[in-house]
């Protein structure tokens, strides 16, 4: 299955590469106030993409930073609770030689 992965990866590389090989052409963007950037297409584009994933990055890292805070605090809080509770203490569930949902009488 890691083969069939890569060979996919490399065959998309190959293609968009030589997508950007065929789309060097100069190409005009508009910006705003009068200003023009003159670039190939190619370089615009990957500017777009480039400009795409910082926006996901921007719009994802408010949840990702809660959720890492959560956990870390979860984690001190688990860590405190252990050091709290006696070690020697086991549950009854624990103990050997107790059997349960056994039909029948008891040993």
């Amino acid at each position: 299955m890691k083969l069939v992965a890569w060979i996919f990866r490399i065959v998309l590389f190959v293609l968009l590469f030589v997508l950007a090989l065929r789309n060097t052409g100069d190409a005009d963007l508009q910006l705003f106030f009068g200003a023009v950037w003159h670039a190939p297409l190619i370089l615009i584009l990957l500017a777009a993409f480039g400009l795409g994933i910082l926006a996901a990055l921007a719009a994802v890292a408010p949840g990702l930073m809660r959720q890492r805070m959560e956990a870390a605090r979860l984690r001190r809080a688990l860590g405190e609770a252990r050091r709290a509770s006696p070690v020697d203490v086991v549950p009854p569930e624990a103990k050997p030689g107790v059997s349960y949902n056994v039909v029948g009488p008891k040993v």
